[in-house]
């Protein structure tokens, strides 16, 4: 069974502009993992643990690699470098997921804030900063928020938010979410990497 995406019918009230905004986001979202994921119960949640964790040993493993690549390169003027995708992970733990898991266990069902992941990218300028310097705050920043995930009770992860386009979501799903993405993400990087290493 896969939980489909949709545009809840509590949106209908919103303002057209906020709206617009939220489905063009909504369709970033879709490009990047997909129009749905399978649905996932707590008994997945040890191997959702480790797969959110597994990414600093991705990155470690990778390293040599990046070195090599041209980490400025982007295939088309609509893509990122490699640079501005590992700094892409870092904004969507740090700036969109995290704040939204935060809300969910502290407050009742709240209403997340519907972000621009390209704007947030554009103002971190991580085209701009060193190599090292994003790779060494994708892995503290991604240690911080796997420790969290590790500590956390289990009831934590039943707590839901609502999502303007993508509807009621758990922290589950929310963790499952970063995973896709994760993985999303790093298959870019591996393509990026082939393309453009000496």
């Amino acid at each position: 069974m896969r939980q489909s995406f949709s545009v809840p019918s509590s949106t209908m009230g919103e303002q057209p502009r906020n709206v617009e905004f939220a489905r063009a986001i909504r369709a970033g979202f879709i490009a990047e993992i997909g129009e749905s994921i399978p649905a996932i119960g707590l008994n997945n949640l040890d191997e959702l643990k480790r797969e959110y964790s597994s990414l600093i040993i991705h990155l470690d493993r990778l390293r040599p690699s990046l070195i090599a690549a041209d980490v400025l390169y982007r295939p088309d003027d609509g893509s990122w470098s490699i640079k501005e995708i590992l700094g892409h992970i870092i904004d969507a733990d740090r700036e969109i997921w995290w704040p939204r898991i935060d809300a969910a266990i502290n407050e009742d069902h709240p209403h997340f804030v519907t972000q621009d992941q390209k704007e947030i990218v554009k103002r971190n300028r991580w085209h701009s900063l060193e190599l090292e310097e994003i790779l060494g705050q994708l892995m503290r920043i991604r240690w911080n928020y796997a420790m969290r995930v590790n500590t956390m009770p289990a009831e934590y992860f039943e707590r839901t938010g609502e999502h303007l386009t993508l509807g009621e979501l758990s922290v589950l799903q929310i963790l499952q979410i970063l995973v896709s993405h994760d993985i999303h993400y790093m298959d870019t990087v591996r393509e990026l990497i082939e393309e453009t290493s000496n």
